[in-house]
């Protein structure tokens, strides 16, 4: 092997792949890796990554390397590394900031209110601090969608859909209790009368 440096030409072949280490850094070397190597240093040299002090340094570094600890970093900057796999994109609750302690209590208080089914309790919230805040506004849209829900189902049995309302009572709190964990509620079986479309009505990716 020379280390004379070869004349550039306009089009070069694809530059050889230089050697993995096929179990560890400190495994020593062949011949054909070396050899590899300085394939891979004479096409970036005629690529012009390389000029001829460049080249004559890394060729004979090359020579006496014994080990692939000693050649990767001849070529490091030569080949292209790996591109890391983009991040899976996070759902858009996920975006939120965690709610503060006045908004968990804010959005429990919108779930108590079905307690007694006024829809003017959560309605103000939503219309209100919704404004300021996400959280507040996912779980006033539910106490309200929960609430016509059932206004609807006692209009349309007329009057036998009231009885639920004592299923209701349980269910408040049980979301009061959620809200103020500072976690979001879906209730996929209410009418989406209210809410449809925010971050914490999406489903997650």
């Amino acid at each position: 092997m020379s280390s004379t440096a070869p004349t550039p030409s306009p089009a070069q072949p694809t530059p050889p792949t230089p050697p993995v280490s096929p179990a560890g850094d400190e495994l020593r070397c062949t011949d054909a890796d070396r050899d590899r190597v300085i394939d891979l240093l004479k096409a970036s040299y005629a690529d012009g990554r390389l000029d001829q002090a460049e080249f004559d340094l890394r060729f004979d570094l090359t020579m006496k390397a014994k080990t692939y600890a000693a050649l990767e970093p001849i070529t490091r900057d030569l080949v292209a590394q790996p591109t890391p796999p983009p991040a899976a994109a996070k759902a858009a609750r996920d975006l939120l900031p965690p709610p503060t302690t006045e908004e968990r209590l804010l959005a429990a208080l919108a779930q108590a209110t079905t307690w007694v089914p006024v829809v003017v309790g959560p309605a103000i919230l939503y219309y209100t601090v919704g404004k300021r805040s996400e959280f507040v506004k996912h779980h006033a849209a539910g106490a309200l969608n929960l609430q016509l829900t059932l206004l609807a189902v006692t209009i349309v049995t007329f009057g036998l859909g009231g009885a639920l309302y004592g299923i209701a009572w349980i269910l408040a709190t049980a979301f009061a209790v959620i809200a103020l964990a500072g976690a979001p509620l879906r209730q996929p079986w209410v009418l989406p009368l209210f809410g449809r479309g925010g971050p914490y009505e999406k489903k997650p990716e």
